[in-house]
Order: C-alpha cells, then structure tokens, then sequence
C-alpha cells in the first residue's frame, strides 16, 4: 500500500487533527497518554506551525496518517543551523496501524530533506517508551541526545543525515 501524501489545506483541517485526537485517545486508553487532547486543535497547533508544514498520507483518498514536517525547530533544536527538517505528531488512523504507513511518512520525510538540500531528519520523542525510541532507530535514526525537557519529559532527540 501507497501512501499519497500532500500538504494540507484549510478544508482539510478536521481530517488532520481528527487523526491526531483518534491517536491521542488510543494512547490514553493503552496507558500512554502523550498528547493533551486539549492541545490537539488548530488554534493550537498552528501557533507553532504553518499549515503548509501539515501533512495527510492518504490511502485510496482517505486520510490515513498525519505529521508536520518544520524546516525549525527552536524549542527542541534550538542549534540548529538551517540544516534540517524536523517531524512532530506522526500519527495513523487506529483502522491503519500496522500496516507500515508510520514507515511511509518517515521515508517521505527522508526524500523531502534530500530535495531540500538538508543535512539532518531529526524528531524528538518520549525517552521512556522503548517500543517507541526502537521504532525510530529501526528507521536508521540514531539517538544524540536525551534530556528532561520542561522539567517532566524525559525526551530522546535523534536524527538520521539526507540519503
């Protein structure tokens, strides 16, 4: 299966964060709770985001996977150097899982960094969640960093260079 994946627009806003919400309940119910629901509106996101960084992987026209992709990130990569693309909220539609689209995303991402003339892939996710971390370094990512951000979050940072 082959993910089409384009840039959102404003009439597909509800699609994107109905799939961020759906993998926010999901992790909340499995004992995982990652993202404040709350948190996963437009109102929100798009302060630190423009919706030309939103992204939907569509599966014979349906939304099945969302993330942003961000030539910045100041918050967790404060050094970077205008060398990298940086993915925040990969999420799959729950009737999606499994199904190798979280990998589609991340090889998409990977192209795009090389069209792009940048060095670095790099994402942030929760350091605690070994099933998680393995997922990203199965993926070629290699951790470089883990620290507790906000006081409370114990994040690993990892990157993987343009192919």
């Amino acid at each position: 299966m082959r993910l089409e994946i384009r840039n959102i627009t404003e009439g597909k806003l509800d699609e994107f964060f109905s799939i961020l919400r759906e993998a926010s309940l999901w992790l909340q119910i499995e004992g995982k709770a990652m993202w404040d629901p709350h948190q996963l509106t437009p109102e929100h996101i798009l302060k630190s985001c423009s919706i030309e960084q939103c992204y939907i992987g569509y599966q014979n026209d349906e939304a099945a996977a969302v993330m942003i992709l961000q030539e910045e990130d100041p918050i967790f990569w404060p050094d970077s150097k205008n060398d990298s693309l940086f993915i925040h909220k990969l999420a799959v539609r729950r009737k999606y899982a499994g199904k190798g689209f979280s990998d589609e995303m991340i090889e998409w991402a990977k192209t795009r960094t090389k069209e792009l003339d940048k060095t670095y892939l790099r994402l942030d996710c929760a350091a605690d969640r070994p099933k998680l971390c393995s997922f990203y370094e199965k993926q070629g990512f290699r951790k470089v960093d883990e620290r507790m951000m906000f006081g409370v979050y114990p994040t690993a940072f990892y990157e993987i260079g343009s192919p």
